[in-house]
């Protein structure tokens, strides 16, 4: 999942592949957990696994800051409980 750099504007996280932007919207319920509101892969993208590598990046992100995440968006929701070794980020 080293092949994904994620951008910060402290609205999103985004990262460019091929000339299209995915993107992971969140906003902040405490100091450390994260809500994943928005997982957003082009279509162009699609069937590559690219959003279930971009909620991997979020997941590492959360262990190196020591933040947890509240999965509101559903794709987010089920790739992390499709990955048990995931679910210690969960808030």
């Amino acid at each position: 999942m080293s092949d994904l750099t994620l951008q910060d504007d402290g609205k999103q996280l985004t990262t460019d592949v091929e000339g299209h932007e995915l993107v992971i919207r969140y906003g902040w319920q405490s100091d450390d957990v994260m809500r994943v509101d928005f997982v957003g892969v082009p279509s162009a993208l699609g069937g590559r696994g690219l959003g279930t590598k971009l909620v991997g990046k979020l997941v590492e992100k959360a262990r190196k800051e020591n933040f947890k995440l509240v999965p509101v968006c559903g794709f987010a929701r089920t790739q992390i409980n499709r990955h048990p070794d995931w679910k210690d980020v969960l808030a």
